[in-house]
């Protein structure tokens, strides 16, 4: 197991980033990820906060990197995930159209919400109830 950060996959990563968007309760600066560590072909990351198209860039960035070094797992602690749109979905599910699994571990009342929505279409996304079970 590789426990060390895996800076060589996004150097930015605990880098803030602010949004685009002008109005008081958004312009401030957001980390949606706060933890990223490998385990094997497996990246798990930790999300926080809210992930919407305005702030999903820093997600699409690290997938994009882990992808390039070839992780091909990912596990992501949905715990602290307080909002998800359709940024959050693009990025996941940009991950797994290309073959590569995805697990989404302990999940947030509002990542449930967007997940009963995505079923209702058919496509279902596998889920654990705790991160210990996602590396099983």
């Amino acid at each position: 197991m590789n426990t060390a950060s895996p800076s060589h996959i996004l150097p930015t990563l605990t880098r803030t980033v602010s949004g685009p968007r002008d109005d008081a309760a958004t312009s401030g600066q957001t980390q949606i990820v706060t933890a990223c560590r490998t385990h094997g072909d497996t990246l798990v990351i930790a999300l926080q906060g809210e992930i919407d198209r305005f702030t999903a860039a820093p997600l699409h960035a690290l997938l994009t990197s882990a992808a390039a070094f070839g992780h091909t797992r990912l596990v992501i602690d949905a715990t602290r995930i307080t909002f998800c749109d359709c940024g959050f979905l693009n990025a996941v599910l940009g991950w797994r159209r290309r073959g590569r699994r995805l697990c989404l571990a302990a999940c947030s009342p509002a990542v449930e919400r967007l997940l009963n929505a995505v079923h209702a279409t058919g496509d279902r996304l596998a889920r654990t109830a705790t991160l210990e079970e996602a590396l099983m």
